[in-house]
């Protein structure tokens, strides 16, 4: 694989940047001397956050390489890498792999000023990680096959007869199905959780591949309900603005145990050679302007209350506008090997 360097030239990247189904992209700034660089291991896919490092860039005159892959797969990286990392941020799609990397000790702790507008829930206590953006564990229906009055209004009630083999989630390949489980696990005990999971499969859960696989089966009418993250009813939308589906968020009722919410988390590795850009970085995606970037290109929820939500017209709800399971980012962490060792073989597409 080949990048452009700032004249013009090109340079192999090194085949360890290539490891484990991962791919390296640079994004260029133009041409202008004294660049300095900055490497991403990035969980969420370039496309989604090339417009925040794009203005990164273009603010701070800071080169930013690219390299994304699945959570698990770049934690492992850094662990590999322990001592002589090639990497400055680590930006995860959950709380869990990142907090684990913490416990590791192969985080650099970092409390930037602007973090103290994020809720304290989404920061590490000892500033090793932060959240800067959320998205929320919602159910998705088609709405030709579902009217609004009769769509399930807990997850619980998905075991339900009239339910049986209509619902689908994403398999444990994607981290927010971890931590959904973990959400459970955390507020209604292992054994309830089990029961529940047993429950599912009993009534024909579909577990397919990923997210996208979800909202288009439940877009289709393949299947009724879809258990998803909110943002992915948005990107159906921007795909097709005819799609018959509708968004719910369940668990609202007195008794409910609220709606799961879980956050992007950006930290700095351990050692990184750039430590002033990486803080940078970090500064830039808290701060409003920033943000706002991230939770347009991603349809996430914004942390930071002076951020929009972008979808408040087609039904999105942001922080402190419905009811959120009360679980921390640190309690889900601790709950999610629980969760794989329980039901990594249950959750396969």
């Amino acid at each position: 694989m080949r990048e452009t360097g700032r004249r013009g030239r090109t340079r192999l990247l090194p085949e360890r940047l290539l490891l484990g189904g991962m791919a390296a992209v640079l994004v260029l700034i133009p041409e202008f001397s004294g660049a300095r660089d900055l490497t991403l291991y990035s969980a969420r896919k370039e496309e989604l956050i090339r417009p925040a490092i794009e203005a990164f860039q273009k603010e701070t005159g800071t080169r930013v390489t690219i390299l994304t892959g699945r959570a698990g797969e770049l934690a492992r990286r850094i662990e590999l890498e322990r001592g002589n990392p090639n990497g400055d941020v680590f930006l995860g799609t959950a709380a869990g792999i990142t907090e684990l990397l913490r416990q590791k000790g192969l985080l650099d702790p970092y409390a930037s000023p602007y973090a103290r507008e994020i809720p304290e829930e989404f920061r590490a206590t000892d500033h090793a990680w932060v959240g800067i953006t959320g998205r929320v564990r919602v159910l998705i229906y088609n709405t030709d096959r579902v009217k609004a009055a009769e769509a399930p209004q807990s997850y619980f009630d998905l075991t339900a007869p009239r339910w049986k083999g209509q619902v689908a989630v994403a398999s444990m390949g994607e981290r927010t199905t971890v931590s959904w489980l973990a959400a459970l696990m955390a507020l209604k005990g292992e054994a309830a959780t089990r029961q529940y999971v047993d429950s599912l499969r009993a009534n024909g859960l579909k577990v397919l591949k990923g997210n996208t696989e979800v909202r288009l089966a439940v877009a289709r009418g393949e299947v009724a309900v879809g258990i998803t993250n909110h943002y992915y009813y948005m990107l159906q939308l921007q795909e097709d603005p005819r799609s018959p589906v509708a968004i719910l968020y369940p668990d609202q009722g007195p008794t409910g145990m609220g709606t799961p919410v879980f956050s992007i988390t950006a930290a700095i590795i351990k050692g990184a050679p750039h430590q002033t850009e990486a803080r940078a970085l970090i500064d830039f995606l808290l701060k409003p302007a920033g943000n706002r970037l991230l939770v347009e290109g991603e349809f996430e929820i914004p942390l930071l209350p002076r951020v929009a939500v972008v979808g408040a017209d087609r039904g999105i709800r942001g922080l402190g506008q419905f009811k959120k399971a009360p679980v921390t980012q640190v309690q889900l962490a601790e709950l999610e090997p629980t969760v794989e060792r329980l039901f990594g073989s249950i959750f396969l597409p």
